[in-house]
């Protein structure tokens, strides 16, 4: 029994043992999960406590929001100290308070589309407690917490970069705005790849409006350039000096049509591979191009001018002599002399050939002009009535005048001679008849028709215009229509001095000439005269014409021998008594011997050393009851002719007939003496 007992309580005991042991494992087990709680809660603990030192002691603002309501939940030091508000004021707040009213339906518009995690950043206007605005950089990460959505944010003051990018994007636009602006075509063009890299406005307008992106497909040598060759021997100057000055030469336009330009630029590498490139400026020639075909039109017409003045001028001298030699032996003979009828013509030819200088000097702008303020109307009414029979009957003359047309200061008679060459001019455009039209009208040229039209200044003008319903004017003709003796009519049917003459009075009267002509399509030439306000002047009234001499004095001062002996005798026969200087300083000893007798003083004006108006004005102090009489065919004193025409002079146009030359000295005797 014993032994049972004691192997029952062994087994008792085993069982404990191992009760027992198994318990203490538990209890061990159980210990060893406390102390794993005890480390996770104690790093758990740490952790928050980092992240919240973290977030604290951030140097960039930061802030908890909810989503819904937009209420700070919390703020960092950094919020603080850079938007001024306390910590307390900011729980108080929404994002709405710390931003410009107006970007308030932006900012809930964003905040709806927030998502958990990482959202977009963006840049925002804030405002600080002070009013003041800063311009923030804004991250944020969104989150759920305790069932309320709410975002993390991080805000960082970017304004100073921000105002930095924006002043070098304003600089940018403005720079590119000066390009695109530019009065010349600006571009980098790839060597090697034949095509532009960028080019403004400027020069895609010059190639004809093409779009940036079209320009950019451009083969230049083949598209952009007229001639090849010219781009190849441009880079060769280029790879020999790395820069290009002034280079001329053609541009194919988008219509196929050609410009001149004038290129200059320098070489450009790429430093990585090598790669040239050529950045270049291109100025559009075709105006200056234009302008100096007119400078050399002026400068050969000024040059035929002046030698048609001056042969005209020696030309008239030996017409004076030719029709006062003739007319003064015509009042020696009876008409029925068999010497009479060769004298006539020979002073018809005169009278013709006096008028064919009045053209050269016309054509040369040399001609006296006796301008005043009248109104082309005026004139085109007066024109009218004889250029009926001039342009004959298959020709209709229709007449469009405008009833407000403003005055012009102009000779009337060489304004009629400028109508009546063109009216010729149409007529002869038109072999089987037509419609001449003529207009007038108020018109101002602005700036844009004075820089398409050099050298046409701006202001008020009178227009007149001619145009015919004839055959045109080829475009390779137009710019030679003016030149001297061109003509495309046949050999004796012109003498190519019409339009000549015309552009010679129109410049000379201070007004300007423009032609518009296609073939089959008739041709309309505006002339364009300087308006004046001016009121109408009635010609000059010359005074009471004594009927017959009655012994006064004349002093004729020539210094071409024939002449002075030719008007001397035509005077003495008239009945005056005559004295004769061949130069000025001879004609003031003249007057100086016969002080007080001498009553007219008639004087060439064009004379080596004192001419005739430097002479007037010498008597006029020495002597100034001595009347003048001028005579010219033609003078190249401006100065003195706007003296002569202002005072009111009397003047006598070279070649002249006796009967001119007596009308003349006896109108001189019936003005006012001269006072200077």
């Amino acid at each position: 029994m014993l032994l049972l007992f004691n192997i029952a309580l062994v087994l008792m005991l085993g069982a404990s043992l191992v009760m027992l042991e198994r318990y203490s494992r538990q209890i061990h087990e159980q210990a060893r999960r406390c102390q794993q709680l005890a480390l996770e809660v104690e790093r758990l603990s740490g952790a928050e406590s980092r992240h919240q030192r973290m977030f604290s002691a951030n140097p960039y603002p930061m802030w908890i929001y909810d989503s819904r309501t937009l209420r700070f939940l919390e703020v960092n030091e950094a919020a603080v100290r850079t938007y001024g508000f306390s910590r307390e004021e900011f729980l108080a707040m929404t994002l709405l308070d710390i931003r410009p009213p107006e970007e308030a339906p932006a900012l809930i518009d964003v905040v709806r589309g927030c998502k958990n995690g990482l959202n977009d950043p963006a840049v925002w206007r804030h405002r600080r407690k002070d009013g003041s605005l800063m311009f923030a950089e804004v991250k944020a990460f969104g989150f759920e917490e305790n069932g309320r959505q709410q975002e993390l944010v991080l805000a960082h003051d970017v304004t100073q970069r921000y105002l930095v990018e924006e002043a070098l994007q304003q600089s940018q636009a403005y720079l590119q705005s000066l390009l695109d602006n530019a009065p010349l075509g600006i571009c980098r063009t790839s060597i090697e790849g034949d095509c532009f890299e960028t080019l403004n406005s400027t020069l895609r307008e010059m190639l004809g409006g093409y779009s940036l992106e079209e320009a950019l497909q451009l083969d230049i040598s083949k598209q952009v350039w007229a001639d090849p060759k010219d781009r190849g021997r441009m880079l060769e100057i280029l790879q020999r000096s790395f820069r290009v000055k002034g280079f001329e030469t053609n541009f194919r336009r988008r219509d196929g049509s050609t410009i001149p330009v004038r290129i200059s630029g320098s070489l450009a590498r790429d430093k990585e591979n090598g790669v040239e490139h050529f950045e270049e400026y291109v100025e559009d020639m075709t105006q200056q191009s234009t302008l100096q075909q007119q400078v050399r039109q002026v400068q050969k017409l000024e040059a035929v001018g002046r030698l048609a003045g001056g042969m005209a001028h020696d030309f008239n001298n030996i017409l004076v002599v030719i029709k006062l030699s003739t007319e003064l032996m015509l009042r020696q003979i009876t008409p029925d002399s068999p010497l009479s009828k060769p004298l006539l013509q020979v002073s018809s030819a005169a009278d013709r050939a006096a008028a064919l200088t009045r053209q050269m000097l016309a054509f040369g702008r040399q001609q006296m002009m006796q301008a005043r303020i009248i109104n082309l109307n005026f004139v085109v009414s007066e024109t009218s009535l004889m250029l009926r029979r001039v342009i004959g009957e298959d020709v209709h003359l229709v007449t469009k005048l405008s009833d407000s047309v403003e005055n012009s200061r102009l000779d009337p008679d060489q304004v009629a001679q400028v109508i009546l060459n063109l009216a010729v001019n149409a007529r002869d455009a038109m072999p089987e008849g037509g419609t001449l039209h003529i207009e007038t009208a108020n018109v101002d040229l602005d700036d844009a028709y004075s820089k398409e039209h050099p050298p046409v200044q701006p202001g008020r003008y009178v227009m007149l215009a001619v145009s015919d319903t004839g055959t045109g004017i080829d475009k390779s003709i137009l710019p030679r229509i003016f030149d001297p003796f061109f003509t495309t009519k046949e050999l004796g049917k012109g003498t190519g001095l019409g339009l000549s003459i015309v552009y010679g009075i129109v410049k000379q009267s201070g007004g300007y000439i423009w032609v518009y002509s296609e073939p089959g399509h008739g041709t309309t030439f505006k002339l364009y005269f300087p308006a004046t306000a001016a009121a109408l002047e009635s010609p000059a009234l010359r005074g009471e014409i004594t009927s017959r001499p009655d012994g006064q004095t004349v002093l004729v001062v020539e210094d071409e021998a024939m002449i002075r002996s030719n008007v001397h005798e035509c005077l003495q026969q008239l009945g005056y008594e005559v004295l004769a200087a061949e130069s000025g300083e001879v004609a003031l000893k003249i007057c100086e011997e016969h002080r007080g007798k001498i009553d007219v003083v008639l004087t060439d004006l064009v004379m080596p050393g004192m001419g005739g108006h430097e002479l007037a004005g010498e008597l006029a102090l020495r002597h100034p009851g001595v009347k003048m009489l001028f005579m010219s065919g033609y003078t190249e004193d401006s100065a003195a002719r706007r003296d002569i025409l202002l005072k009111g002079s009397a003047f006598l146009q070279k070649p002249f007939s006796v009967a001119d030359l007596s009308t003349a000295v006896q109108q001189a005797l019936a003005v006012r003496a001269i006072t200077g």
